[in-house]
């Protein structure tokens, strides 16, 4: 790959509840400029987490544009060009979508780390 830009806004947990995100999560939007990494399948992917937080109602910066490495669970996202992601019911994690092409376009899959690079 070469020169990567990511466009990084920033949003905020949840006001209630257990807070437990981590670098690297993917994060669906709960609310105005709220996230949240506790996902039911097929959500869709709003951004990748881009530090731990474990506090309810704070600053958090997440990638809304670039490229994120997610973990993925189940089998391994296709790489075509069209296909992108969606979120698994494990936190924090994607997965390849049931129907339709999910979020972001998928570039690489590695298969022994479960890990696939999304443009988002």
């Amino acid at each position: 790959g070469g020169a990567v830009t990511e466009l990084i806004i920033t949003c905020r947990t949840p006001e209630d509840g257990a807070v437990a995100i981590h670098k690297g999560d993917a994060l669906k939007l709960v609310g105005p400029y709220t996230v949240s990494n506790v996902t039911d399948d097929e959500d869709p992917v709003f951004g990748q987490a881009m530090a731990d937080v474990t506090i309810n109602d704070t600053a958090l910066p997440v990638m809304v544009r670039g490229i994120g490495v997610f973990a993925y669970e189940g089998a391994a996202p296709a790489v075509n060009g069209v296909a992108g992601v969606a979120a698994s019911a494990e936190p924090g994690r994607v997965k390849a979508p049931a129907a339709g092409n999910g979020a972001g376009r998928n570039l690489k899959v590695d298969a022994a780390a479960k890990t696939v690079h999304v443009l988002l």
